[in-house]
């Protein structure tokens, strides 16, 4: 196999809030899936910065000593970013990651696209609706085949509310209610491009997902946004975080959705991501906590709640050392599909451009109702 990962910052191979994804995945699937066959698999990042080709190399080299993988099972190099499209263009690589800030995900995409390179892109899928479509209008020409991260689908607590959702055992659901919250200092200390993406579009969309997730079929119908302005929009002139009430109309009738989504959490907060559901049925409740996952690690600098079920190391019964979680299954199976070479399946359950691009549409709609500070109301579903 050889995979080109498009980026090599706080997804790819990690930052201070825990170690990377992308890479880990990646690696741990070649590994336990393909059979190696005497050659090596290659694993290509790109990077931006010359001067952190060095630290980058080093952290590559722990990964693969941590997982005990030799050079001659999976070789990882790291080359410029001007590289990457050539090698998407001459040496076809059989997948293609890309964790690069929102307003390169088009271009990229569009490069595997043509080249008939099935992409896994990190979310959202561009946060720019023109961009979203032209994807779309591409992906039907080319056949090509696009997987978002939207890895919350993967979430066994959103499994089980999808379940239930679907046994309709308390009645038609009425309301779900988002509080999501991240560090300040991420937008100000360690994303230098946070400038030119809002945080409704970089983590709100999960949620917005989530939506479709639960009711494929779902219309938006309005929007009514405000923004939050604190710390975080005195340093980069984003918002700290925004408040927004969406409305869809599904097959069960209306369906209220109130998001609060920010830069919020003090530096000592005990986990990366704060974020509680609350959904509330005709005949029922459900409260999802999914930052206190019921693990506390507690030590002088305080306590860490760790959510495990997301992306967590661990050793198998053998001994071995691992990763698991729904982080590394949104890998795993776009990985799968990859190696079978087969048509994806129409499915609703997948996190494919198909279903990304209601999202993106959402997403536009919110963005519209803060520059115009007023409430979006719609006569038609316009993300198809």
């Amino acid at each position: 196999m050889n995979i080109l990962i498009i980026g090599s910052g706080s997804y790819v191979l990690g930052d201070q809030y825990g170690p990377g994804v992308v890479l880990r995945s990646v690696v741990q699937w070649l590994v336990d899936e393909v059979s190696n066959n005497g050659t090596a698999h290659h694993v290509t990042l790109s990077f931006d910065n010359p001067k952190t080709k060095e630290k980058k190399q080093a952290e590559i080299t722990s990964i693969l000593s941590d997982l005990g993988v030799p050079d001659a099972l999976v070789n990882v190099t790291l080359v410029s970013s001007s590289e990457a499209r050539t090698i998407l263009e001459k040496q076809t690589p059989d997948a293609c990651f890309i964790a690069v800030p929102d307003q390169l995900h088009a271009e990229y995409a569009i490069h595997a696209m043509q080249a008939g390179v099935p992409v896994w892109i990190v979310k959202p899928l561009t946060g720019n609706w023109p961009e979203a479509q032209k994807l779309a209008e591409i992906t039907k020409e080319t056949g090509g085949k696009v997987w978002v991260d939207y890895h919350k689908r993967f979430d066994t607590s959103n499994r089980l509310l999808k379940h239930q959702v679907k046994q309709a055992e308390m009645g038609r659901m009425l309301a779900y209610s988002v509080d999501y919250h991240q560090p300040r200092d991420l937008p100000i200390d360690v994303f230098s491009w946070t400038a030119d993406v809002d945080v409704f579009t970089y983590i709100g969309c999960h949620y917005v997902d989530q939506i479709f997730f639960l009711y494929p079929e779902a219309v938006l119908t309005s929007v009514d946004a405000t923004p939050l302005c604190g710390k975080v929009f005195q340093e980069t002139g984003q918002f700290d975080g925004v408040l927004a009430n969406l409305a869809f109309q599904t097959s069960n009738g209306p369906l209220h959705c109130p998001m609060n989504v920010g830069w919020f959490n003090p530096l000592g907060s005990p986990a990366k991501s704060l974020q509680t559901l609350k959904v509330q049925f005709e005949a029922g409740l459900v409260e999802l906590d999914q930052t206190r996952r019921g693990v506390q690690a507690w030590g002088d600098k305080g306590v860490a709640e760790v959510n495990p079920y997301f992306f967590c190391e661990t050793s198998d019964i053998m001994g071995h050392r691992r990763f698991t979680g729904y982080g590394y299954d949104s890998v795993k199976y776009f990985l799968d599909l990859v190696q079978t070479g087969a048509d994806w399946p129409e499915s609703n359950e997948l996190p494919t451009l198909s279903e990304a691009v209601k999202t993106e549409y959402v997403l536009s709609v919110v963005q519209q109702s803060l520059k115009s500070s007023s409430k979006i109301v719609l006569k038609a579903n316009r993300s198809s």
